[in-house]
């Protein structure tokens, strides 16, 4: 770790849990699935898999996203990488993408709905902070990275003209 970084805290902000480096917080949820919600998330994953890129984009702070479905079905571990803090990340998903969240969420044992005023208090209630978490670039947010992609880009169609 550079001197001066940020080392990897808990974020405090509203008492939630999760870890934070430098820009990127992590969340973790593992909550339980409803009978038979495993194959129907299944299901929804495989569809919707060709959208994923374009559907975050929307958001513009994910870094990254894990569903994981284990004990024998009866449970999601959901796991997320993303830019700023808990309750942003959260007001994105239900203003941004309200629709795809519950199509994948009300697979879960009372999931009220990112509509609800009690979403927020459900996702708390099977967050879990990590025990370890790396991010490889701390204080580099979606945008940044995304406009380092185009800069570079730029510069090697640049370099790519020239030589023609």
């Amino acid at each position: 770790m550079k001197e001066g970084q940020n080392q990897t805290n808990p974020i405090t902000s509203a008492g939630r849990a999760g870890l934070r480096e430098g820009e990127i917080s992590e969340l973790t949820i593992i909550a339980p699935l409803k009978e038979g919600g495993a194959d129907r998330l299944r299901e929804k994953l495989k569809k919707s898999a060709s959208r994923q890129a374009e559907t975050m984009a929307r958001i513009a702070t994910v870094h990254d996203m894990r569903f994981v479905i284990f004990d024998n079905d009866t449970r999601l571990l959901f796991a997320t990488a993303y830019d700023g803090d808990w309750d942003s990340y959260i007001n994105d998903f239900g203003t941004e993408i309200p629709d795809l969240l519950n199509n994948m969420f009300n697979e879960l044992v009372d999931f009220p709905g990112i509509e609800s005023a009690e979403a927020k208090d459900y996702i708390a209630k099977y967050q879990v902070t990590a025990s370890g978490w790396y991010s490889a670039y701390p204080d580099a947010t979606v945008r940044d990275i995304w406009r380092g992609q185009r800069i570079v880009k730029s510069w090697n169609d640049l370099l790519d003209a020239s030589q023609s």
